[in-house]
């Protein structure tokens, strides 16, 4: 099961409408495995006893097999629950912070096997030199995997923390131009890319494609990882609105994908991580052209992204991204005013995913009824669209947990509707909880914070509470200024909305 990325929240300027922004790429393990959603404590329990089978005449091998028992109750405590339990975020954070304090055991049994000497008995064909190669990447192999735990508990400085130790130990270990350092430096870009950090995740990039093009110079065939690689710049660029940029990077990552999925076929296989990239390269171009408003190019893209997932894939395989593109086609005919297309196309994705999940408690449900729910709310039918945004939030809330960002423009277009009512109080205590979750996420300079912020301010002039309205509206001038300089046109009108409380 690939692990999905976690959703970068994204708001309308005005407080009435909003839509949930695409999915991200998954992070990968530096040796471009995907890092999976399931089995995480299992595979933290495999990879313990690994490193104390391997190494049992270490100094505190007993500490160890001790740990290791109290840690295998403990598993078998926390999965002998009822199915229920078990599928509640308070469940899974349990199960990953004990997961963190697995690899807390492996990471101290494999900094005490890399400072002892050449194990005796040994196989004759193993140096001193492979013992202590090995000893080293399994370290940073373990900081790549806490990475991706913390990346699932939302705490991304010590996600950040883990890769950057990670690359250390890789460079220290393989040299700075090893496929694994290229790989820890591309999840450390997708990190700082989330953060809002864009300059610091495309050096990230860049240094990881020139890696990967220096390792694959010269063999046969392409390289996927290089698409990788040239996929997440042009993420970077979409970010910063340079879209002409990003479909080039785009279209040479397509280009790649499709190599080697042709390859494979002359081969006589087919590589299913090519064709999945191949669609999703499709998706993300189409969502590109939906941006520029190159709508038949955008539907284009989506359908041609539809049928390679559905002619390889069963339906179990293909319906999450499936899903997913069926919403976006859904956002299409949304914008061309055919709001029957659109809850057609959303109402289909709906019944897809309850289908792929065999539930209606996971977020990409909640997805789509928030797009649903915009349908309503564009129909005038705000009780609906309520309806629907709140059975969203409260899907996002039990699945991801309370403080996850994901459900911050779910709670801004519910704050939107109760704003649209006239309901000042209410839509403020929405909005409020919109802005702790991204300040939280992100921090308090990120571009997702402002728009809530400048909706906060019109509440308070409308409320006649204008030194607060003022004070917010200053705060989102100095961002502004300090992100894009004093003379841009987004400064202009921040200045302008504070003239206009006066």
């Amino acid at each position: 099961v690939h692990r999905r990325r976690r959703v970068r929240s994204s708001y309308d300027k005005s407080p009435k409408e909003c839509a949930l922004p695409p999915m991200r790429q998954v992070r990968k393990h530096s040796s471009g495995v995907s890092l999976k959603d399931d089995n995480d404590l299992t595979d933290a329990m495999d990879s313990y006893r690994s490193i104390l089978d391997s190494h049992s005449g270490t100094k505190n091998f007993d500490w160890h097999e001790k740990k290791f028992t109290e840690f295998s109750r403990r598993c078998k405590a926390i999965r002998s629950g009822d199915c229920d339990i078990q599928n509640s975020q308070q469940y899974q954070r349990r199960e990953w912070h004990l997961t963190l304090e697995i690899y807390e055991a492996s990471l101290s049994a494999q900094k005490e096997v890399s400072h002892a000497a050449f194990p005796s008995g040994t196989n004759r064909k193993r140096t001193a030199s492979d013992f202590n190669h090995d000893a080293h990447t399994g370290i940073a192999s373990t900081l790549i995997a806490m990475g991706g735990i913390y990346y699932k508990l939302n705490d991304v400085a010590e996600e950040l923390k883990k890769y950057s130790e990670a690359l250390v130990v890789y460079r220290d270990t393989l040299g700075r131009d090893h496929p694994h350092v290229a790989g820890t430096m591309k999840n450390i870009g997708m990190v700082l890319a989330e953060r809002g950090e864009l300059d610091a995740a495309m050096e990230k990039f860049t240094e990881a494609l020139q890696i990967y093009k220096a390792v694959n110079n010269g063999k046969d065939g392409p390289c996927c990882d290089i698409a990788s690689a040239l996929s997440c710049m042009g993420n970077v660029q979409n970010r910063r609105g340079e879209l002409d940029e990003a479909l080039k990077y785009y279209n040479e990552a397509l280009t790649i994908y499709k190599s080697v999925s042709s390859r494979a076929r002359e081969l006589g296989g087919r590589s299913r991580l090519a064709l999945q990239e191949v669609a999703s390269t499709l998706k993300i171009m189409g969502m590109v052209y939906t941006k520029r408003g190159e709508l038949d190019k955008a539907m284009s893209s989506f359908q041609d992204a539809i049928d390679i997932m559905r002619q390889n894939f069963s339906e179990q395989g293909s319906g999450a991204v499936v899903t997913s593109i069926l919403a976006r086609i859904g956002g299409i005919f949304c914008k061309m005013g055919k709001l029957d297309e659109a809850m057609s196309h959303y109402q289909e994705a709906y019944d897809l995913a309850t289908r792929t999940f065999g539930t209606t408690d996971h977020p990409e449900v909640a997805q789509v009824l928030h797009y649903i729910g915009g349908i309503h709310q564009k129909q005038g039918n705000l009780e609906k669209a309520k309806s629907c945004y709140e059975n969203a939030a409260k899907i996002l809330q039990s699945t991801l947990g309370h403080d996850d960002p994901t459900v911050a423009s779910t709670l801004v277009c519910i704050g939107g509707i109760h704003y649209r009512e006239k309901d000042l109080d209410r839509a403020l205590s929405y909005y409020n909880d919109a802005l702790r979750l991204n300040r939280a996420a992100f921090g308090t300079k990120h571009p997702d914070v402002i728009p809530i912020m400048k909706s906060i301010a019109a509440i308070h002039t409308k409320k006649e509470n204008f030194d607060k309205a003022i004070e917010i509206s200053t705060e989102v001038l100095d961002i502004k200024c300090a992100d894009l300089g004093g003379m841009h046109p987004e400064v202009a009108s921040a200045h302008k909305s504070i003239g206009n409380v006066h």
